[in-house]
């Protein structure tokens, strides 16, 4: 078995712990930012909606922009103590949700959990980097996200089920998981990323400016349509809700379903040339969308969707892996993260706004236009063979 992981067998066991510690943490945070808060603050606390949507806003903004530090000190201080603290303040923040009858207390609860919350990313995805098999980066580094992905979906239908009847019961599930993500934590307290050893060689910091284009149109571009798109497909794809909920399952169960095949690919033959396709289709998804799909062609295009970001993920991952810095990884990789939660903030505004003034169609159009002008702009980065592909 451990010849076809991407991990080696020597990091796996606190890999795992990783994972599903994130993942647990993952999964409390949709189930109460998304799954909880809507039904628990207007009945116990007397909140609006205003409120508790504010509230989520401040913990990303806080976690986001936080990422570069938090990934230093995940990788400086220790990152078993700062995973260990981020557990102990979202239990905390559980704990003292009861007590948040006043707006300003909820968010300045939100606030302080997702600037703990910021060394989680950063570190794991440095530590999965640095526990990969030479040759299986792209993979280890997809494989790590898809895994974690699945609880924030969990956390959101399993705990939205029970609070739209039982509030206080969601919160006491939610309660029992943090604990869990807490033992976790606290069984890796003094795990600390090994670092590498200190190089001669100076990293030349102008190529970190070519990864921020992609960190931020990655993002922004479906960002710019997430607000909108059940009524788009509603009013302009003639597609239902369930209709539309059965094509993103088919794309995203294509895309996660191809990732080992892709990902092999990336390994062997290099990410430029799946970063390309992949941000191409992407690309050309939306605007085939934006112009106005017929309802016949959705299924293909939710599947050259899927495709496509088999192809993105892997290349971007294995893009990343191949040439950031050994040293301050987990910083800098931090601050690229900042760069992504930033065109999530961005994108569902400015998306409303290109509504409003250019009519429904236009986010669609602007988002797939800047996954073409991607695809180009690496294009021409990688074909002045200046990226090191081995």
């Amino acid at each position: 078995m451990f010849r076809y992981l991407p991990w080696a067998r020597e990091g796996l066991s606190v890999l795992l712990r990783l994972i599903l510690a994130v993942g647990l943490m993952e999964g409390v945070r949709s189930g109460y930012f998304a799954g909880l808060l809507p039904f628990y603050a207007p009945d116990r606390l007397g909140l609006g909606p205003t409120a508790f949507t504010l509230a989520f806003t401040l913990h990303q903004l806080a976690e986001n922009l936080a990422k570069g530090p938090g990934g230093l000190l995940a990788e400086r201080v220790g990152f078993g103590l700062t995973l260990s603290l981020a557990a102990l303040a979202g239990l905390l923040a559980l704990l003292l949700t009861p007590m948040a009858r006043e707006a300003w207390l909820l968010w300045t609860l939100g606030l302080v959990w997702g600037l703990f919350m910021s060394t989680l990313y950063p570190g794991l995805m440095t530590y999965a980097s640095r526990v990969a098999v030479p040759g299986r980066e792209a993979r280890a580094l997809s494989f790590t996200f898809t895994l974690i992905m699945p609880w924030v979906g969990l956390g959101l239908v399993g705990v939205g089920q029970v609070a739209q009847r039982h509030p206080g019961t969601g919160l006491q599930l939610l309660l029992l998981a943090q604990a869990l993500a807490l033992a976790l934590t606290l069984s890796l307290f003094r795990f600390r990323i090994p670092l590498p050893p200190p190089s001669r060689e100076r990293y030349p910091l102008s190529r970190l400016l070519l990864f921020l284009p992609a960190a931020f149109g990655q993002t922004f571009a479906p960002a710019l349509v997430s607000l909108s798109l059940l009524r788009y497909a509603k009013e302009r794809l003639g597609l239902e809700p369930l209709e539309l909920g059965f094509l993103l399952l088919l794309g995203g169960g294509l895309a996660f379903g191809l990732l080992p095949f892709t990902g092999r690919l990336v390994d062997r033959k290099g990410h430029a040339p799946f970063l390309v396709a992949g941000l191409l289709l992407l690309g050309l998804v939306m605007l085939r969308v934006g112009l106005g799909a017929a309802p016949g062609e959705t299924p293909f295009l939710a599947a050259l969707g899927g495709l496509g970001f088999s192809l993105f993920l892997p290349g971007w991952n294995g893009f990343l892996a191949r040439n950031l810095p050994q040293e301050n990884r987990a910083g800098i990789w931090g601050t690229l993260m900042s760069v992504e939660g930033l065109g999530v903030a961005l994108g569902p505004a400015a998306g409303g706004a290109l509504w409003e003034a250019f009519g429904p169609q236009a986010p669609f159009l602007v988002g797939g236009s800047l996954f073409l002008a991607l695809s180009l702009l690496y294009l021409v980065a990688f074909g002045r063979a200046r990226w090191s592909q081995s």
